[in-house]
């Protein structure tokens, strides 16, 4: 009655759980690559509409030029705060894990908890170690604009 086919239902969930793993990351990956491709594009088309380093650094200087170079910090800042929002749940449901190993005592709760408040508690220390980064990045920035920096 057994059908030797039955024993393939596990292999196939495991390859496939872990091809899907695979794809997730790549496609993540070409995802962030294509976005960066593109406003690398952006700024070289930007960069060669001007005929003169004056007008560029005069671009930079004005509001837009300002949000222009703005924006890949911003990009840094956002990140360092989803990666708290993940910190955040990953600990709490954690806690809600150990909270119900210790309600229904039952052991069974405490290995995902534990687990789970080790993921926040990285995702915490690497936010905090990538904000603290990007403080001191956007404190080596030349103290009076564009132009002193261009000699």
């Amino acid at each position: 009655m057994d059908s030797p086919f039955i024993y393939m239902i596990p292999i196939t969930a495991i390859v496939g759980a872990f091809a899907m793993g695979v794809a997730v990351v790549w496609l993540g990956t070409r995802a962030r690559q294509r976005r960066a491709q593109f406003r690398a594009d952006v700024q070289m088309k930007l960069i060669d509409k001007f005929g003169s380093s004056a007008e560029f650094v005069k671009f930079l200087e004005s509001p837009a030029g300002q949000q222009f170079l703005e924006q890949p910090r911003r990009q840094t800042r956002d990140r360092a705060l989803g990666a708290i929002t993940g910190a955040l749940i990953c600990t709490f449901i954690g806690l809600a894990f150990l909270g119900s190993g210790l309600v229904f005592g039952d052991p069974g709760f405490y290995i995902p908890a534990f687990i789970l408040m080790g993921i926040g508690i990285a995702l915490f220390i690497s936010s905090a170690i990538s904000w603290k980064m990007t403080k001191q990045w956007n404190g080596t920035q030349p103290p009076g604009g564009i132009s002193s920096a261009i000699p």
